[in-house]
């Protein structure tokens, strides 16, 4: 359960989460932080294999901070001190990835797909249909049912997938 307090302290109790979603849950939470919010996690043991995970995807981007530390109960405050570009670099790298997965049945009918856009902020990517698909009467099936469901699939944090129309 998350919950809000007045020093833009985001509370995740991860205690009764299963242990296989908690990482994909703290990741999805900080996604939405604005910068010098926090995110509190509370754990059941500590998290240092998170820290790693932390280091390796926003060096230089958070401040980390432990408040409680075990016997039972551990919890760290993860601080957002700036969005880096790595970050949206990453988020378009992981895009293009869900879309390899798509394009070779795009490509057997004369077809592909390009990425146009990512925005980070809003968490919305742009692509435009090319070749056959382009002009194929069931391109907006192929949007919705072939490539929004393989970059929804992958790439979680992306909330919406949208056709440039040129």
């Amino acid at each position: 359960m998350l919950e809000k307090n007045t020093e833009k302290i985001f509370k995740l109790d991860l205690r009764n989460i299963f242990v296989f979603d908690r990482h994909p849950k703290i990741f999805e939470e900080w996604e939405k932080l604005n910068i010098g919010e926090t995110l509190q996690i509370i754990n059941d043991h500590d998290p240092k294999p998170l820290r790693y995970e932390f280091e390796g995807e926003y060096k230089n981007a958070y401040i980390w901070e432990y408040i409680q530390e075990g016997p039972k109960d551990w919890m760290v405050n993860i601080t957002k001190t700036k969005k880096t570009e790595s970050n949206s670099k990453e988020l378009k790298k992981k895009v293009e990835i869900a879309l390899s997965q798509v394009r070779p049945y795009l490509q057997a009918d004369g077809g592909d797909v390009e990425l146009i856009d990512v925005d980070e902020i809003s968490k919305t990517v742009k692509v435009r249909l090319i070749g056959a698909c382009a002009g194929c009467p069931g391109a907006s099936m192929t949007l919705k049912a072939g490539v929004e469901e393989v970059i929804m699939k992958n790439v979680p944090e992306i909330k919406k997938v949208e056709a440039d129309l040129y």
